[in-house]
């Protein structure tokens, strides 16, 4: 068997994506406007401006700090790859060898809860449980085009743009037809 190298673009962000990134700003945008209103308030007028202006724009820092995970967990599932015939998801690597299957499933994240990592801030990544899957690890931008690898003993759920073509690779990096 020839050693399969090759690098996938991740799916677009999904609604699992979408949802969690839009909650958080509305959250933080909500936050800045009840202090701005709550500073106003509170402070006296004799107090300065800047110290009025510092108080109201606080909630902001979790904006400073949001945009940067964003950015990072973004970068980390943007692609991924086949090298040598091993999976590589960031720094997990996974040897295609004894694979036993590799299928598409949108369901992949139904009724699972994380047990490690990010739920949904940029990415799908971590450790997830289900009752229908076990413990698996999640490498995810969106569940649409997820296509999940079993292997006695571990699975794991990726999202390539395309997924035809993935699990081609995938079955012809471990042998399967």
């Amino acid at each position: 068997m020839a050693p399969v190298n090759q690098v996938f673009q991740s799916a677009p962000m999904g609604r699992r994506v979408i949802a969690p990134m839009m909650i958080s700003v509305a959250v933080v945008f909500g936050a800045m406007i009840f202090n701005l209103g709550f500073v106003i308030r509170a402070l006296s007028f004799h107090t300065p401006f800047m110290t009025k202006a510092l108080g109201s724009l606080a909630p902001l820092m979790a904006l400073v700090i949001m945009v940067p995970v964003f950015i990072f967990e973004r970068s980390r599932t943007s692609q991924f790859r086949i090298e040598a015939n091993v999976l590589v998801l960031g720094r997990k690597r996974f040897p295609m060898e004894g694979l036993v299957s590799v299928e598409r499933d949108p369901d992949v994240l139904r009724h699972a809860l994380r047990v490690y990592g990010n739920g949904g801030l940029g990415s799908i990544r971590g450790f997830f449980w289900s009752k229908r899957m076990g413990k698996f690890y999640a490498f995810l931008t969106g569940t649409d085009h997820a296509v999940v690898l079993r292997w006695p003993g571990k699975v794991v759920a990726v999202s390539p743009s395309d997924t035809a073509f993935f699990i081609y690779t995938a079955k012809s990096a471990a042998g399967l037809k």
